[in-house]
């Protein structure tokens, strides 16, 4: 019973991460919508499509960990992290506002790595113990 009631713990996570990286990839698409409209009117500036492109990368990572949590996960990390080395790579300064960027990205990756490192304990718990392990 008390097994049950953990998967089921670990099925509540796993979809709520789920539903924010929905979230993050229907406000990415808007973004990306909303960026090449305005770019119609004026050309924005190459640094910018690639800080967009980091982005809709992250964002699509989030969709890699539906399938494969941990490959999608720290991918969704590393992409961030890399967008932020490029930018000051190529124009010599911090971006301020990074955390505004990471932080719809963090939430459901820690709950991807979350769900998958309960799913192992549990699925370890419910082997059978070999003797070295009694012992």
């Amino acid at each position: 019973m008390k097994e049950n009631q953990r998967y089921k713990n670990i099925k509540r996570i796993r979809w709520i991460a789920r539903v924010l990286s929905i979230v993050i990839l229907l406000f990415t698409i808007t973004l990306l919508i909303s960026s090449a409209l305005a770019a119609t009117s004026e050309s924005l500036p190459l640094i910018y499509w690639l800080l967009l492109g980091m982005w809709c990368l992250s964002a699509l990572c989030l969709g890699v960990a539906w399938r494969w949590e941990l490959v999608g996960s720290i991918l969704a990390i590393v992409t961030p992290v890399s967008r932020e080395m490029v930018y000051l790579y190529l124009s010599g300064q911090i971006l301020v506002d990074f955390w505004q960027v990471w932080m719809p990205i963090l939430f459901p990756v820690a709950l991807f790595i979350l769900a998958r490192e309960l799913e192992r304990k549990l699925i370890k718990d419910q082997r059978p113990k070999t003797p070295q392990e009694i012992y």
